[in-house]
C-alpha cells in the first residue's frame, strides 16, 4: 500500500467522524430536555412567577418545560458567606417527567448544623428559634446537571439575607430571609419565571 493511500484513507476517516459528531450534537440538541429553575416562597405554587425579592422561606423550583424526559439529575447547592463557603448540599432525582417540576425548601438548615457559633437561641414564652447573632449576608450558587453521558448544565445564584435580632426585633417573624435574583452584582429578573439552561 502506498503513503498517499494510507494519508486519503485517513483523511476520509477524520472527515466521516467529524461528520458524526455534528450529526450527533444536532440530533441531541433536539432531544435535549429544557431545565428552568427559580425561588420562590414556601407559600406560593410552584407556577407562581417569582418577583425580584423573595420573602418568607425560600423554596427552589426546578421545572422540566420541554417534551423530553431529563434524567440523573444533581442539585447543587454552594453557600458563600464573604469569599469563604461555609456550606454545601446535594441532592439527587432520577428523572424528571415532562411538564413536571419539583419545589424543596432551600437547605439553609446545614449552616446552622455546620455554625453553630454564627447563631443565639432565642425564647420567649414556651417557644425558642436560633436566629443569627448577626443578619448574615450570604451568597447561594446553584447548579443543576442532567443526562447520562454528556451531561447539561443550568447556573443560578442568588443573595440571601437571614436577619438577626438586631435587624429584625419582633420575635414571632423569625426566621426572615430575604432573597435576591443576582448574578455579578447585577438584579435578574425571571421573565415569565424561569432561566432556561445552556
Amino acid at each position: 500500500m502506498n503513503t498517499a493511500l494510507i494519508i486519503a484513507n485517513i483523511g476520509l476517516l477524520v472527515v466521516n467522524l467529524l461528520l458524526i459528531c455534528l450529526i450527533y450534537r444536532q440530533v441531541r440538541h433536539i432531544y435535549r430536555p429544557v431545565i428552568t429553575t427559580k425561588i420562590i416562597s414556601h407559600e406560593a405554587n410552584v407556577e407562581d412567577t417569582p418577583t425580584t425579592l423573595v420573602s418568607g422561606e425560600p423554596c427552589l423550583v426546578v421545572s422540566n418545560e420541554s417534551t423530553n424526559p431529563a434524567t440523573n439529575l444533581r442539585i447543587n447547592y454552594e453557600f458563600w458567606l464573604k469569599d469563604r463557603r461555609i456550606a454545601r448540599a446535594e441532592r439527587t432525582l432520577g428523572y424528571l417527567n415532562p411538564k413536571e417540576a419539583i419545589k424543596e425548601l432551600i437547605p439553609l438548615g446545614r449552616i446552622l448544623k455546620d455554625y453553630p457559633d454564627l447563631f443565639e437561641e432565642v425564647s420567649q414564652g414556651n417557644e425558642t428559634k436560633k436566629i443569627p447573632k448577626k443578619t448574615m449576608a450570604l451568597n447561594l450558587e446553584i447548579s443543576i446537571t442532567h443526562g447520562l453521558f454528556l451531561r447539561h448544565k443550568i447556573a443560578d445564584s442568588y443573595k440571601i439575607e437571614w436577619g438577626s435580632v438586631e435587624n429584625y426585633p419582633q420575635f414571632e417573624d423569625h426566621p426572615i430571609t430575604l432573597c435576591w435574583n443576582m448574578r455579578d452584582g447585577v438584579y435578574v429578573y425571571k421573565v415569565g419565571g424561569h432561566i432556561t439552561s445552556r
